[in-house]
């Protein structure tokens, strides 16, 4: 099921967004309105076994309805993830009266040594409200020292014992800061310390989709595999659907195809229509070893990001 994108904007600018060519100020802000929301969700509920979604921005928790949205989903049995920082104003109030709903939290944060004063009082009340509802997911940078951070806020918080690592990846316009190619091989190393770290405190490391398995060496892969932290570098994105109802494939590749959802009768139809147009592409990987792979297979690799893979393919 899909990401419904309740709004395009952020109270972060953060360089490494991959969202930065469809959010606010690149384009005009925008909200999306009760009546989308309910046109939406009756289009959704014609195939009620794909009941799980995820309320993304932006960020959701600046939507004036965003308690209102949860409430609608949950009358009708769908099971919700919200992506928020939990920075925002509004933040702390609705992790207090959401805690004791089946509501999933996945929270961006950024290294707690980056937050001003006003920023850790709002994250840290959200997260000791949510407690193990909430799963921290963060961008594994190449000039971090430490990511134990993570860790530490997981144990003082009492937070799910996972923690979702990201790569920075790029939009296929290359307007973000993103990983070059050398710049893999360091975060790797530095992912692979985290697993070790994380395993001695019974916490799992998950992972972001389009990082290409090749980045490990295969004594990396046995590391993580032994620390229960199995990697996956499949590239199947849910579809993301935007304020004004247009589905693109991920934000990465938002200037690209885009078709309103009215246009299919339902979710899997459109799903399929999104990768026939990307199938094509996917074969051409991150380098020329790619296509030659036994690991190019769409349940393991896809040779990874295809906005980075389209993004260096400028001929495509």
């Amino acid at each position: 099921m899909p990401n419904l994108m309740l709004t395009n904007w952020c109270n972060y600018k953060c360089p490494y967004c991959f969202g930065i060519d469809f959010m606010a100020p690149k384009i005009a802000k925008k909200n999306m309105s009760q009546e989308t929301f309910c046109n939406i969700v009756a289009w959704l509920l014609k195939t009620p076994e794909y009941n799980a979604i995820h309320l993304m921005g932006g960020e959701p928790t600046l939507h004036p309805n965003f308690e209102w949205m949860v409430e609608y989903l949950l009358a009708r049995d769908f099971r919700i993830t919200v992506f928020s920082n939990l920075a925002t104003n509004q933040a702390q109030g609705y992790a207090e009266k959401l805690a004791d709903l089946p509501v999933a939290w996945v929270v961006n944060i950024n290294p707690p040594n980056t937050w001003n004063n006003a920023q850790k009082e709002k994250i840290m009340s959200a997260l000791q409200a949510l407690k193990q509802r909430a799963t921290i997911t963060f961008n594994v940078m190449p000039d971090d020292d430490d990511n134990n951070w993570a860790i530490e806020l997981i144990n003082e918080c009492n937070l799910n014992r996972c923690i979702k690592v990201g790569f920075v990846l790029p939009t296929v316009t290359g307007a973000n800061y993103y990983l070059n190619d050398e710049q893999y091989e360091v975060v790797a190393e530095k992912v692979v310390r985290l697993a070790l770290d994380a395993e001695k405190e019974n916490i799992r490391l998950e992972y972001e989709c389009g990082v290409p398995t090749c980045i490990f060496s295969e004594e990396q892969l046995g590391i993580l595999w032994d620390t229960g932290s199995v990697f996956n570098s499949a590239c199947c994105s849910r579809l993301d659907i935007t304020p004004d109802g247009e589905c693109i494939y991920c934000l990465p590749l938002a200037t690209k195809n885009a078709v309103h959802f009215s246009e299919f009768s339902a979710y899997p139809e459109i799903k399929h229509w999104f990768e026939t147009k990307l199938r094509p592409y996917r074969r051409l990987g991150r380098t020329e070893n790619c296509p030659n792979c036994n690991l190019m297979r769409p349940d393991s690799c896809n040779g990874g990001c295809l906005a980075k893979i389209l993004l260096n393919a400028k001929n495509v």
